[in-house]
């Protein structure tokens, strides 16, 4: 079994391969598919992209974590997919694998930024935004404009 398991991962690295040139929506599906069958996790109506990023950034990042948190939402108009807090910093992350609702979701928390920053949770804590997304001219001319990161959620779910 074990062999087989290390198979699957090889192939889905060689996907990812020949995907970075042809960028094919199909071998994207193709190897969400392999992971799911792989990794099977996947959380409510989410992607499997999706949830697989945020198992893989709770690990990237360290400190507490906060996963969809509900009270947030009632502070900030938005509810983020993952609201780490460590000594020095609170980072606020966003995944999203649809491009339009990324600028939406972009614009709607630096509307909501201030309400980010009366948070007792950011005083005396650098406040990050990251939005985990692909990359694109329009998403990363706002997230720059925005003072907001940006990950590649390929390179992420890697």
């Amino acid at each position: 079994m074990q062999e087989t398991i290390k198979r699957i991962e090889k192939i889905i690295y060689e996907l990812e391969e020949i995907n970075k040139n042809l960028d094919s929506r199909e071998i994207r599906d193709a190897i969400e598919n392999l992971k799911i069958f792989l990794y099977s996790k996947k959380i409510g109506n989410e992607s499997f992209l999706h949830s697989y990023v945020r198992d893989k950034l709770l690990k990237k990042f360290k400190g507490s974590a906060y996963i969809e948190s509900k009270e947030l939402k009632l502070n900030l108009n938005f509810r983020p997919d993952i609201v780490f807090l460590n000594k020095d910093e609170l980072i606020i992350v966003e995944i999203e694998t649809d491009k339009r609702r990324c600028l939406k979701k972009m614009e709607k928390i630096f509307k909501n930024l201030d309400k980010v920053y009366s948070l007792p949770i950011s005083t005396n804590r650098k406040v990050r935004i990251i939005f985990v997304t692909e990359r694109d001219e329009k998403i990363l001319r706002k997230a720059k404009f925005y003072n907001f990161e940006v990950l590649d959620i390929y390179e992420e779910g890697k």
